[in-house]
């Protein structure tokens, strides 16, 4: 996984994020990666160096001192965007996985940060915000958000929500299996469905929570025919 965060004065947030345990994503782990964000001359601000150290000083022993980076970047427009991107392209980690956790550091890092994600290509996203009075976070991924709308897909889904083979549904749809495979094949890039091959057999596959996401996002009803 990599951890994407903005520093600003205060790094209580990017902790608890850091810390927390998720459905299918924990916390820190061995492997992962760490990108700081920071606003080009942060060395000047005492404030901002303070919070980075001590977000170091809990995730080195975590994921080793090599694996966390500074990203600096000149706050100058749309270059902010470019450079946040190429940050994270230059870091993403075998398993594709992003968390963006946005809950510090300057207004222009921040919406920065969020535009960087949007361009992303075949990597997970999940971003997260604490609520100031740290009484709880938002944690929602981009798949969803970005996933064509499609009554196919929203069918397909609520198929495999009702325990059907792909055979099933592609009858009920009337189309063959080889085009419900493709349309997996798509959907599983926005990380909608997840697949398991126990044993060697035929995948099955099930909805993810961003999958129900995108079906609450379609009108969720799912007794369409």
């Amino acid at each position: 996984m990599l951890v994407v965060f903005p520093v600003g004065f205060d790094e209580k947030f990017i902790v608890r994020a850091l810390m927390r345990k998720r459905e299918e994503v924990d916390g820190l782990e061995h492997g992962d990666k760490l990108v700081a964000i920071l606003p080009e001359g942060y060395e000047r601000e005492q404030r901002t160096i303070n919070a980075l150290e001590a977000i170091e000083s809990i995730a080195s022993p975590i994921v080793g001192k090599g694996n966390i980076v500074r990203l600096e970047v000149s706050l100058n427009g749309e270059e902010i965007v470019l450079a946040i991107k190429r940050g994270i392209e230059d870091h993403l980690t075998r398993d594709r996985i992003v968390l963006a956790v946005l809950s510090g550091g300057m207004r222009p890092l921040l919406v920065g940060t969020m535009l960087a994600l949007l361009g992303l290509k075949e990597a997970r996203v999940i971003v997260e915000s604490d609520f100031e009075n740290l009484s709880g976070h938002i944690s929602l991924e981009l798949g969803p958000f970005l996933a064509p709308q499609s009554r196919r897909w929203k069918l397909i889904l609520c198929g495999l929500g009702e325990g059907k083979s792909v055979r099933t549904i592609a009858e009920e749809l009337g189309v063959s299996p080889a085009t419900i495979s493709n349309e997996l094949k798509k959907m599983s890039e926005y990380h909608l469905i997840k697949d398991e091959r126990p044993d060697g057999r035929a995948p099955r596959y099930h909805i993810t929570r961003a999958g129900k996401t995108y079906l609450r996002l379609m009108g969720g009803e799912c007794d369409e025919t």
